[in-house]
């Protein structure tokens, strides 16, 4: 069925029905942003983890994260996405939070994940 929906969307886009974004936007949606988080990388540096939460412009979440983690000690990907749950109301950050930890190797993830 998949193939099909691509074989037209395909012919649609040799048409000048739509274009090669459309059709990039439809690969996307098949996109494992748990499945990147769970075989991102272990653990980062503090530095590393450090810029993320820095870059939240939240005074008391870098608070938070300064008293619970020792600097200079790797964070591993378990402790990051605890700490970054735990600072959330509701679950629609979660993409944001996992590809925030994806991003320190894989800067692209974002367009990857459909986030931007």
């Amino acid at each position: 069925m998949k193939q099909q929906i691509n074989e037209i969307k395909r012919m649609q886009q040799l048409a000048g029905l739509i274009n090669e974004n459309e059709m990039m936007d439809d690969e996307d949606e098949d996109f494992d942003l748990q499945a990147a988080f769970q075989a991102s990388p272990m653990s980062h540096s503090y530095n590393e983890v450090l810029e993320i939460i820095e870059s939240y412009e939240d005074e008391s979440i870098l608070n938070d994260f300064k008293a619970e983690f020792p600097e200079g000690e790797d964070i591993s990907r378990k402790d990051y996405s605890d700490f970054a749950m735990s600072m959330i109301d509701d679950m629609s950050e979660v993409a944001n939070i996992q590809a925030n930890w994806i991003s320190l190797t894989d800067p692209g993830i974002y367009d990857k994940a459909g986030l931007v």
